[in-house]
């Protein structure tokens, strides 16, 4: 998996798509291995960002359990502060992660990673009982917090790089998440 991000990361740096004999140097087989068990340069490509995506929602899934117990709030502030920092550490690998998933990614595969993240952060949401204002649907407040956040870090990474350096950035997620999960006034 260690291999398969650096080929991602490496791709991003080098403007042309990574060739199949680059790919199997890297990972030190030859080309015919290669072939064996990935049919296409595409197929591999798939296989590299399945491995990404499982990556990224076992992090989710590790960072939750990791402010399990912490006010709601200080939790916000480190989730969000992880996944930006995440993000901004593996730049090329995120930046080659969507330019190749817009070529040979599966809807499936991500809508089961999606689902998977989706009620991670469902179930946290729940574990926070009274700092939350009551839910008429949990699942849907997870989708939507899940993919605010997502497509804000995401379209800021491709679009803004620099944005995700600035604590007002962090700040202003921090607020969103909080103001729309915090019970009414006298609730």
């Amino acid at each position: 998996q260690g291999m398969g991000m650096q080929i991602l990361e490496r791709s991003e740096t080098e403007a042309a798509n990574p060739a199949v004999e680059a790919i199997a140097e890297r990972a030190g087989v030859s080309v015919g291995s290669l072939y064996q068990y990935f049919p296409s340069k595409e197929s591999l490509i798939s296989a590299l960002i399945r491995f990404h995506l499982e990556d990224q929602v076992s992090a989710v899934e590790r960072s939750l359990e990791e402010v399990s117990g912490i006010p709601g709030e200080q939790a916000a502030e480190k989730l969000i502060s992880g996944l930006i920092g995440g993000k901004r550490s593996r730049m090329g690998v995120e930046r080659s992660m969507l330019r190749f998933f817009c070529r040979v990614g599966d809807l499936y595969t991500l809508t089961e990673f999606d689902e998977r993240m989706n009620k991670a952060v469902e179930k946290y949401i729940l574990s926070l009982g009274t700092q939350v204002r009551p839910l008429a649907d949990p699942a849907t407040t997870a989708f939507v917090i899940a993919n605010a956040l997502r497509s804000a870090v995401l379209l800021s990474l491709i679009q803004n790089p620099e944005r995700l350096h600035t604590p007002a950035f962090k700040d202003e997620l921090v607020r969103l998440v909080v103001s729309y999960l915090k019970p009414a006034h006298g609730a």
